[in-house]
Formats: C-alpha cells, structure tokens, sequence
C-alpha cells in the first residue's frame, strides 16, 4: 500500500476538502477512513462537523456521539456535541455537555466558554461570568473573541448582565488577566485605575516593545520632523478633527509627514489633508515594520499616533522605536500602557494631578484643551425641517448623537428621568440599525417612558448636512462613563449647548474639557443628579436656553475652543519642548504648555 493510499493520507487529504469547502469529498474521505480504521474517533468528529457546515444539526449531533462512542475521552468531540445541542435548541442538554466536559477536562476552555456563552443568553450572569472568565484564564486568546462580543452588544444597546461582566472585567484586569482592549474596556469602565492596568497587560501581550530602529544617531540638521500615523485619513472624527492643526503648522519650523494607514479614499477632507502636509504615504498595504523602517528612513524627530488601539490601528509601528520621540494623541483618548510611548497629549481637565501614576506616558497639557477643531468646518445652508427629520415641531429636543457603545444603562436611566420630567420632550438618538432600534425603546418602555419619544437620525447624505440638521435640536446631552467628543463639538460649533457630567476617566471628562475651553463652565455638573436637574431646568426655561444657545453662536466661536490656529501653535509648543529635551539627552518629562497671548 503506498504512502498516499494510508489511513492517515486519507485524513489528511479529508482535512484540505473540508477547509476548501468541498464537502462530499471531505465525507467520502472520511468514510474510507473508518472503513479501514474503524475506531478512528476524529474521523467520527470530522464528519460532525462537515454536517455542522452544512446545517445539518441532527446529523452532526449523530456523529459526535459515534466518536464519544468510539473514544469518551477524545475531547473536541464533547464541545460539538455541546454545540449541536444548542442548533437543535436543546439547551438543557447542551448545558449538560457543557458541564460533562469541564468536569472531566475535555476541551476545557472552549466548554467554560460556551457555557458561559449559554447561559448568559439563559439570563444567568453570574454563573455565566464565572465561566467566561474561567475560559479567559484558561486560554487568554478567547478574550479576543469575548472583546468583540462586549462590543457588539454595546452597540446594540444590550445592556443584559452589564454589571456582572463589567465585575467580572475589573476582577479579570486586578488579576493582569486580558480581557479586553482598553478601548472596549472604556466604554464600560470609570475606573482611570483599572484602565491603565488593562492597557499595561494589553501592550504587554499583544504589542511588546521590540529591538528598536533608533538607536541614539544624531538627527539630520534641518526643520523639526514630524510624523503623523493615522489609520483614520478619510470621513471619519479624527479626520475631521486633525485637519485644522495640519492646515495652520508652521512650514518654516517643521516638516510634515503622513503615514496614512488606511485603505486610499476619494472624500473631501482626504482633499484638504493631503496638500496640506509636505510629504504624504498611504502604507495601508505595508506590514508594521516597513512602516517603522519607512519612518526611520524619513529621519522623523517625533512620531505622533493618531489611532492608538482604535479600528484598523498600527500601534506595533512604534514598538520598535522608529523615532526619538514618540507621542499619543487624539485618537485614543487614555494610556497605550507601553513604556515605548513618550508622551500622552492631555489637558487639565481630562486628567487630574494625582492621577498621572496611571499613565504610562509622561503627560502634556495644553492651555485650553487637548482636542483641536476645525475652524472652517462646512454646515449646510438650509436646515431640514423637524417633520423631515421625524421630530415634532413644538418638542424640546434633547440631542444625544453618540455612538450607543458610549452609552450606560445608568446613562440611559437618567435620561429617560429627564423625559419624564419634561412633557412632550424627545431624544435624538443615533441610528445604528433595527435590532439596536428595538432594544433601546424596549428599555425606554421597561423605564416607564412611550417607546415613540425616542427618535433616531438617519445617515446624512454628507457632514455637511449632518451638522445642518444640528440646528434642530435645543440641548445635547453627554453621556458617561465616555462622552461624547467631537460630537459634542460639532455641536456647539453650530450653535446647541451641550451638557456634561464629569466623569471619572479620561474619556469622561471630554465634554467638560471642550466647555472649558469654550467658556460655558455653567454646563459642566459633577452629580448625576445635577446634571439631571439642570438638564429640567434649562427644558423649563425658554429665556435662558434662547440666552445659551446666542451665547454658543457668538462667544463660543470666538472662544480657543474654535481657534484652530492658536491651538496649533500650543502644539507646537509642545513639540519644540519634546524635541529640545530629547536634543539635550535628557528622560521624557511632565509639562504644561503656557497660553499664547
């Protein structure tokens, strides 16, 4: 019998047809195998889950029991099972073969998983928490998959079990287990502690410091090198943001570089952001290190990331060091938890004195606040109506457009509070589809509030008229544990007040920074009942909110918040420091940035 006609070779050759997606093939193969080997329990297995593929529950609930049958202890088979079990929606059982498995350690991690995942869905959290974390512990890759899981039901305004997991996060992060990026864990926690633990662990495994690019050599005589990597450079906040400091740097004092590592687009602002640095690379399709290496080759002085931990990020770009000097900013608003970052770009309100042993990073702080604005954003000329918009004419408007990841149910609580004490009013949600649509007004129904009064903003034909239709409400409000940020922002760019509860995080602590900066520190609350109070209080009074809202248009203009050119000038101030110290040989530092007259 030659090599190729083996009961082994058959598996094999069974194995590619499977992952190929030629299915009779796989079957027949491994129905040879059995024929000749007839206790080949993954065989067995394998079929399983060829029916699996196929849709066929029954059929692969069949087969995971003959490999069982074949061999009790041969361990994916008992996880199949599980999960067959669950296809058929018989939870009972599954649950059952869950528990089978972890007790006799048969694919353990997987089982706590899945199980975890069942029973969450069978309302049982705490139980359900003990395993999920149980499977994290055991196999840390599953906190990828249970990162993207949080995510997603955040954005869907699933809200089931929301204080068992986010226990069971900060127990997990105490313990320097990685459960999650530190962006996911954010939108969950207030604990600036607790986030810099989660980025510290997270750097640590998934982005270690590498052998680095730069190693001391003098600088190239010449303007100062800055370097922006952004994975962000099209219709996007940051975009958005970013552009007004890149349209107003001084040419004659530094050079100007973009990495721009996301896939090439043809919008608007990619059309201001190009022309306006002096040297722009799209390295989406590069890998980390050639990024670092094209850096290096550019002689950058500072290298500055944009995107942090976001989407579609490349923070292992920095991990080899292809700059002296090496900045966080915008983006990504808290610690990378890497000891390869230099400096975190902050302002006085985002992070308190007492708090900086939580970062990573030595801390800048800017004169006003940390997030630029661009100071020749476009609004649309005409405003849409607020029939066209599904609002009623004569409502208030509460404007709450963030994402609803950013939004607690506690958040959500004291605004449908604020609903009820306001007859007639509405909310003005953000649109992020039906199943995100039907949870939220069920939890407004569960609060005791019409469903109807919850309306949601349909995607904008462009920014333009997505800042228009702005006008139409009356006041935004912000949410917590994270804010909003350059939502908050655009509206008051056009004119709406906002509202903020300072939060505890960096992330929480936006709003209040941005109406610092704009001087409106009467719209800054420190309570959520406060903030909850006010937001009444300004309902009730048409005068005052008439008085908010001219205020907003004038001196909230002409306040630094919208000042594009200082702002940059405060940056630069930050870099010229950063680079001098570096110049000098001397270990990154804390410092302020004192306001240009």
């Amino acid at each position: 019998m030659s090599s190729l006609s083996t009961p082994q070779s058959k598996f094999e050759q069974a194995l590619q047809s499977e992952f190929a997606g030629q299915y009779v093939e796989a079957e027949r193969l491994y129905q040879e195998v059995l024929a000749d080997v007839p206790n080949h329990a993954p065989s067995a297995d394998r079929l399983g889950l060829v029916a699996l593929a196929r849709r066929d529950p029954e059929t692969a609930l069949r087969w995971f029991e003959t490999a069982l049958g074949l061999d009790p202890a041969f361990p994916p088979a008992w996880v199949n099972a599980g999960i067959a079990l669950q296809q058929l929606a018989r939870l009972d059982d599954a649950e059952a073969m869950f528990a089978n498995a972890i007790a006799q350690g048969q694919n353990a991690a997987p089982a706590h998983y899945l199980l975890g995942k069942l029973l969450w869905d069978r309302g049982a959290y705490k139980e359900a928490c003990e395993h999920l974390s149980r499977a994290i512990i055991l196999a840390p890759e599953f906190a990828n998959e249970f990162q993207d899981e949080l995510f997603n039901r955040l954005n869907r305004f699933d809200w089931r079990g929301y204080k068992a997991i986010t226990g069971m996060m900060s127990d997990l992060i105490a313990a320097g287990r990685p459960v999650s990026s530190p962006l996911t864990f954010m939108y969950y926690s207030a604990s600036v502690a607790d986030i810099g633990s989660c980025a510290r662990t997270f750097a640590t495994r998934n982005h270690p410091q590498r052998t680095p690019l730069w190693n001391g050599e003098a600088r190239k005589p010449g303007k100062i090198r800055i370097g922006y990597l952004c994975a962000d450079y099209y219709d996007h906040p940051v975009a958005h943001l970013h552009v007004g400091v890149l349209e107003n740097h001084n040419h004659d004092e530094f050079e100007v570089f973009g990495f721009s590592s996301c896939p090439p687009m043809d919008d608007k602002i990619l059309q201001r952001i190009i022309p306006a640095f002096d040297h722009f690379f799209e390295v989406a399709n590069l890998t980390d290190l050639a990024i670092a290496e094209l850096v290096r080759a550019q002689d950058i002085d500072i290298l500055v990331n944009l995107s942090g931990y976001t989407l579609n990020a490349r923070a292992d770009v920095m991990t080899g060091r292809p700059a002296p000097v090496q900045v966080n900013y915008l983006g990504y608003p808290g610690t990378m938890g890497a000891t390869y970052v230099d400096y975190l770009i902050a302002d006085r309100q985002v992070i308190s004195p007492d708090e900086t042993q939580h970062y990573s990073e030595n801390i800048v702080l800017l004169p006003h606040t940390y997030q630029p604005t661009d100071d020749k954003a476009q609004v649309a000329a005409r405003t849409p109506t607020r029939s066209e918009q599904g609002l009623h004419e004569n409502a208030f408007v509460f404007l709450a457009y963030n994402a609803p990841r950013k939004i607690s149910p506690d958040t959500f609580s004291a605004w449908m509070r604020i609903l009820e004490s306001v007859p007639g009013s509405v909310i003005w949600l953000m649109d992020t589809g039906p199943e995100a649509q039907a949870n939220a007004r069920r939890e407004a129904a569960d609060r005791g509030v019409d469903p109807a009064r919850l309306v949601f903003a349909a995607h904008a034909p462009s920014r333009e008229d997505h800042l228009a239709r702005f006008r139409l409400a009356d006041l935004f409000l912000d949410s917590l544990p994270y804010n909003a940020h350059s939502t908050a922002s655009e509206a008051m760019w056009v004119g709406v007040p906002v509202l903020t509860c300072r939060g505890t995080t960096f992330p929480g602590r936006v709003g209040a920074s941005l109406l610092e900066a704009a001087g409106f520190p009467e719209l800054i609350t420190h309570t959520v009942a406060d903030f909850e109070a006010l937001a009444v209080e300004l309902a009730k009074d048409p005068v005052r909110m008439a008085n908010l809202r001219k205020r907003m248009e004038t001196e909230g203009h002409a306040s630094p918040l919208f000042q594009s050119s200082t702002y940059t000038r405060h940056l630069e101030a930050a870099y010229r420091i950063m680079f001098d110290n570096a110049q000098k040989k001397s270990p990154p530092r804390h410092f302020g940035v004192q306001p240009i007259v």
